[in-house]
Parts: structure tokens; C-alpha cells; sequence
């Protein structure tokens, strides 16, 4: 299974859109309909979401500490391969991208997120003693996290060996549907929990774990542990001619072989899971309330996965012609961005090469977050409370932290607003967030994280930190 159909896979699956799914700043808003999806105690009011349009009710964000400038570079005239087929840009590769100035703006865990909640259907209503919801959502998470050895490697700064660890490629994509109950208990108590049943559409995720390239004349021998699984619906992966090195190869045994490629796209459900959301919120006075919950705690059960793992000992010839001493030829013969992106994909698969185990399934814990929030309302203007909110999205290397203080203000009966300041693992960000409702109207936009530049495709340059929402529904 290569590198680069793992990349492109969750590329894909995440095109619809564009870490943390909610936008956190609606939390204190008691105008949102929505807010329940981070504390099942805040579902509030009865409702009807618009269904199936663009203005419906969906979330859709990135979050990293790299943008899409560190990697891709506007050639000079005097640049090999410049001009040629009308090409002027290249990846970081481009032998005249100096290695300093490209591996000094980049981490020691790279990271990025991309994360898309669409809502097909979804209502609240009251009845056994309480508000109850029912939803309908399409879920799809990637994340990424390479480390900074990984690049020091590809564009080889002179060292004969190099340590390869924490690299993890992750995507799973699902539909969720939630059946939620908010319990006021008394005066000062709300409880509220969710259950939700997960239908698996695509999963996959690649890890590597002590890898070690060390330089051996011209070539590069390879040790560590690469481990991969892919469940893409009913679709099957094709192998390759190539097959493991015949010394890892156990007596009795066959060669495993390479995963070339994905077969015909065959429809269908990839797995099946549940998953449970808790929350509370108390009053502890007049005009303090504190909140907690505990969201997507559960699995999914992917069946059907493709397995394959490393050889354990393997070789790699380099990127390009070599890269010990020689130039690599990135775009020589003009080619586009897309394709050179894809013969680095192609050398990373060979790279971390690993062969096929068979099928068989795979469960898989989500990613929980703990929500702990306060709020406080002024006493002399009761429209303005402040609030804070810590979160913590549990997820091995792709964990995220995040502490926002809010104002939230509602001059008017029929507006409200909520700016924000968080202070995150990739970063300090700022949002703020806008409702206009009436009494069977209310539609919401807003963001955790203002888009900063972007590419002519709509890719964050700089960081990728940015998300948006949009809800429109009617109380009911």
C-alpha cells in the first residue's frame, strides 16, 4: 500500500468541504440550536434544522501549525523547469529551494487537521420530562502529523542516517445518528446524554514508528515498524508484481506482495459502531454556571480492512535519481504542480514500503473530547456574559488543546454575538460569531478561527487555522 494512495484517499474524502468539527465559540450562545453537539445538557429548546440545503447546518474547519506556502514555491526565471508548459510553481524538492530556509520554518510535529460535520436531518422535541433530538449527520476527520526528520530526509542536509518517528496519516468518515435527551433536574442540575449508532463509509491510517534510514554506498538501508489499514466500503485494493525482500520472508511462507492500487469503487457500508456524548452543566449561583461533558466516546468496527505492514529491513533508492550528491530532477520536463506532488508520493511509497496481510477487521476507538466550561453574566447588564471554555480532543499524536474566553452579547431581542480568543496547540485564534433569530427563525454564522490567506483554491497559505459555520433552523 502506497504512501500516496493513503494521501489521496483522505484528500478526497475531505474535497467536500475544504480539528475540532463545532465551532466552539456558539458554546455560551443560548440562541444556538446547535450547541448540544459539544454538551448534550445544552440542548435546550425544541427545533427543526433546514434539511439538505447549503444553509442547513454545517461545520467545516482546519487546524494546523503549516500551510500550504512552506511546500509549494514560485520559481525564479533562472529555476530549472521554469516557464516550461506555462509552469512556474514546485514543490520544496525544487533543488534551488534552499533546505535551510524551507526546514527552518517547519515544526518538530507538523500537523493538520481538516474536519467537515454536514447535517442531513435533525429536530428536537419535548417529551419524557425533558428536550430530546434526533440527527442525521455526515462526520469526516484527517489528520495528519509528519515530523520535521522527515523533511530533513527528503531534502537531505548531509547526514548519513536518520530517525523517523511519530509519522501518522489518519481519516476516518462516517454517518452518525444521534438520539439525545437534555434532563433538567432542579434549580441548579441539567443532565444530558446522547447515543449515537456510526455507520462506517471509508477508514484508513498509516503509522511509522522507529524508522531508520541509514546511507550504505548509494542507497539507503531501511529498518523500523510501518504499519497501514484501509477499509474504503465494499472497494477492494489490487497487488503489485512487487513483492517483500526474500530474506524477511519466514521458511514456508510466500512473499507478501505490494497493494498497487484500489480496484473498482464498489458501494456499501464499510463498518458499523455506537458511540455515547455525556454532559452536565450547574448553576452555582446567580450568575455563575459551569458546564462539562464528555463527547464521541466509543468505536467503530471497520470489517473488510486491508492490512499491510513493513518487512522490517528494506532498501530505498532515493527521491528523484538519488538524493546523495545528485540534483533531483523536479520538473525538468514542465510538469505541473500535481504531478510532481505525485512522483514525491510515488518515492514516499517507496520509502515506507509495506505488503499486503490480508483482510480481516479493525476496531477503532474515536477521538473523545472533554469539554469543561464557566459562564458568567454581568449583574449590571444581564445581556453580556463572559465565558471560558477548555477542550481537549483525546486522539494519541493528533490530540488538540485549546483554552477560548468569550463575551457574548445580546443587545436586541432578535440578535446576539459572541466574540472569542483561544489560545490552542497550533496557536492563538480569534473568532467571533453572529445569530439572527426570531421567534420560529434563527440562522447562525461564525468561526473559531478567521481564514487567514488563501490560494487560488481556497488552501490556507500560511497556517491552516481556519473554520466557518452555518445553521439555519426554526424553534419550535
Amino acid at each position: 500500500m502506497k504512501l500516496r494512495h493513503i494521501l489521496s484517499l483522505a484528500a478526497m474524502l475531505t474535497l467536500p468541504a475544504a480539528a475540532q468539527t463545532e465551532v466552539s465559540t456558539t458554546y455560551f450562545m443560548n440562541s444556538s440550536t446547535s450547541r448540544h453537539d459539544i454538551n448534550p445538557a445544552l440542548l435546550d429548546k425544541p427545533y427543526v434544522s433546514m434539511p439538505l440545503l447549503p444553509l442547513g447546518d454545517f461545520s467545516v474547519g482546519t487546524t494546523g501549525n503549516i500551510g500550504l506556502k512552506k511546500f509549494v514555491y514560485k520559481m525564479g526565471p533562472d529555476w530549472q523547469g521554469y516557464g516550461e508548459n506555462g509552469n512556474t510553481l514546485t514543490t520544496f524538492m525544487h533543488p534551488n529551494v534552499d533546505a535551510g530556509e524551507f526546514l527552518g520554518g517547519l515544526k518538530d510535529k507538523n500537523r493538520l487537521s481538516v474536519n467537515l460535520k454536514y447535517q442531513l436531518f435533525g429536530f428536537g422535541f419535548k417529551a419524557f420530562g425533558g428536550i430530546n433530538s434526533v440527527e442525521l449527520n455526515v462526520r469526516s476527520n484527517t489528520n495528519l502529523c509528519l515530523p520535521k526528520t522527515l523533511f530533513e530526509f527528503m531534502k537531505n542536509i548531509g547526514s548519513q542516517e536518520y530517525d523517523i518517528t511519530n509519522l501518522g496519516v489518519r481519516t476516518e468518515n462516517y454517518a452518525e445518528l444521534g438520539l439525545g435527551h437534555s434532563h433538567k433536574i432542579d434549580d441548579k442540575w441539567t443532565v444530558g446524554g446522547k447515543l449515537k449508532f456510526l455507520f462506517g463509509l471509508a477508514y484508513a491510517d498509516v503509522s511509522g514508528k522507529d524508522v531508520r534510514f541509514q546511507l550504505a554506498e548509494d542507497k539507503w538501508q531501511v529498518s523500523g515498524d510501518v504499519q497501514a489499514v484501509a477499509s474504503i466500503m465494499k472497494t477492494e485494493f489490487k497487488q503489485s508484481d512487487k513483492t517483500e525482500p526474500v530474506e524477511d520472508v519466514q521458511p514456508g511462507e510466500l512473499p507478501r506482495h505490494r497493494i498497487k492500487e484500489l480496484g473498482d469503487f464498489k458501494a456499501g457500508l464499510a463498518g458499523f459502531g455506537m458511540a455515547v456524548d455525556l454532559g452536565a452543566t450547574y448553576k452555582v449561583m446567580e450568575d455563575l454556571t459551569v458546564s462539562a461533558a464528555l463527547t464521541d466516546l466509543g468505536f467503530i468496527n471497520w470489517s473488510n480492512a486491508q492490512h499491510a505492514s513493513s518487512a522490517g529491513h528494506w532498501e530505498f533508492e532515493g527521491f528523484g535519481n538519488g538524493n546523495y550528491g545528485e540534483e533531483i530532477p523536479i520538473n525538468k520536463d514542465g510538469r505541473d504542480l500535481g504531478d510532481q506532488f505525485k512522483d514525491l508520493g510515488d518515492d514516499l511509497g517507496d520509502a515506507f514500503a509495506v505488503y499486503d496481510d490480508g483482510v480481516k477487521s479493525a476496531t477503532r476507538a474515536l477521538a473523545a473530547t472533554l469539554s469543561l466550561g464557566a459562564e458568567y453574566t454581568l449583574p449590571a447588564y444581564r445581556n453580556l456574559r463572559f465565558g471560558f471554555l477548555y477542550q481537549s480532543r483525546m486522539a494519541g499524536r493528533h490530540s488538540y488543546h485549546q483554552g477560548r474566553f468569550s463575551a457574548n452579547v445580546a443587545p436586541v431581542k432578535w440578535f446576539d454575538a459572541s466574540l472569542s480568543m483561544g489560545f490552542t496547540s497550533t496557536g492563538v485564534q480569534g473568532g467571533l460569531v453572529a445569530s439572527l433569530h426570531a421567534k420560529h427563525f434563527n440562522f447562525t454564522i461564525g468561526t473559531d478561527r478567521f481564514f487567514g490567506k488563501l490560494s487560488k483554491q481556497g488552501i490556507p497559505l500560511n497556517r491552516a487555522n481556519s473554520n466557518i459555520a452555518i445553521g439555519m433552523s426554526f424553534p419550535l
